[in-house]
């Protein structure tokens, strides 16, 4: 349970109240073996936040469910099913819904399937199909996203420290608003780690946006196809012991129910510093922009501005006991979106975190 005091919780334009709060949040999670090559496990959480003015209160959550099986040394399979209702402000940086519209309600759903197998000691290869529906809750500026993906790799391990690969990805969304976008990503992809516990990863490649395109009279003109573009991720890592640094940057076609596929640039950090025996420090940030708003890279062009944002965290916790954890930090949040205008946001927060024993 936590109590927090927000300016401007919800990033809107001229909102500059101070607004307290509280929320509460139970999270459960378990595995349960069916045999010695299977195995079920799920974990949820739920929250109910309430602000004392203004706002009310809301209740998110979600709740996650995967079916493992090893079949062999060889081969493993993977099923998983998940749903989830956000605030985006709970996750603005995460998603550039969030920039939009961060105040409407939102239920995602997600199924999927994946498979690996070893054709031998060197060599991984991955596939996952999967399927996803984004629902926004009573918003004008967001509309119901279904979208369909299949993701791929090939990747062998050249010696005990390099791994070199390709990776690709297809997938389609179809909603009313987006002119059904379709995608497509290929790239080259290799990681290492290096002396003093430092790792690193590069995928470098070409991705391609394409949507329906209509005339003045709302008629279809067929499917428009935007250039061949630039795709690529990059993440590296530092763990000297107690510390934990990573930083990571992409270039990607991410799935929006505002454009349906849209080409966004993203980086983030992440700092989880074990400082003593009970005290715990961790902090990160996260950017994302959509360089032309929506139908960026498409050749649908939307011509809206970059929707753009910005999310640092820090928080410091202290073990109490083997159950018992309090701890307290502050949240900067920063969305820009159609109207162009920069929205920010502080929040102060301090909590109590109450862990059960499994029985």
């Amino acid at each position: 349970m936590s109590v927090f005091a927000a300016h401007n919780p919800f990033l809107r334009p001229g909102n500059d109240a101070d607004i307290p709060g509280g929320q509460v949040i139970l999270t459960a999670g378990g595995e349960w073996p069916l045999d010695h090559r299977t195995k079920i496990a799920s974990e949820g959480n739920l929250a109910y936040r309430r602000y004392v003015r203004e706002y009310g209160d809301f209740l998110t959550g979600n709740i996650e469910a995967a079916l493992i099986h090893r079949r062999s040394e060889y081969l493993s399979l993977r099923t998983e099913a998940s749903f989830e209702r956000i605030l985006p402000i709970e996750a603005v940086a995460a998603s550039l819904d969030g920039a939009v519209d961060p105040i409407s309600l939102q239920d995602r759903y997600d199924i999927s399937q994946a498979l690996t197998l070893h054709p031998d000691a060197r060599t991984t290869l991955d596939g996952r199909l999967g399927w996803n529906r984004i629902i926004p809750r009573n918003s004008i500026l967001l509309a119901t996203t279904t979208a369909v993906s299949f993701d791929f790799s090939a990747t062998t391990r050249v010696d005990a420290i390099t791994t070199i690969g390709i990776a690709g990805q297809l997938a389609s969304s179809r909603s009313d608003t987006s002119g059904d976008p379709r995608s497509w990503a290929l790239r080259a992809k290799a990681a290492r780690r290096f002396p003093k516990r430092w790792s690193a990863e590069l995928e470098m490649g070409v991705t391609q946006i394409s949507r329906r395109g209509l005339d003045m009279a709302g008629l279809d003109m067929g499917r428009e196809r935007g250039p061949v573009q630039f795709s690529g991720t990059a993440n590296l890592c530092h763990e000297p012991g107690r510390v934990r640094f990573c930083t990571s940057a992409a270039v990607a076609s991410v799935v929006s129910s505002f454009s349906g596929i849209q080409r966004e640039i993203s980086a983030t950090t992440s700092l989880d510093w074990r400082t003593s025996e009970r005290g715990r420090l961790v902090a990160g940030g996260e950017y994302r922009r959509s360089p032309q708003g929506a139908g960026a890279g498409s050749g649908g062009g939307g011509g809206q501005g970059a929707l753009e944002a910005l999310t640092f965290t820090s928080r410091y916790e202290h073990r109490l006991d083997g159950r018992f954890t309090v701890y307290g930090g502050l949240e900067y949040q920063q969305r820009t979106g159609l109207a162009d205008q920069k929205m920010n946001s502080l929040t102060f927060r301090a909590g109590l975190l109450l862990r059960m024993p499994r029985p």
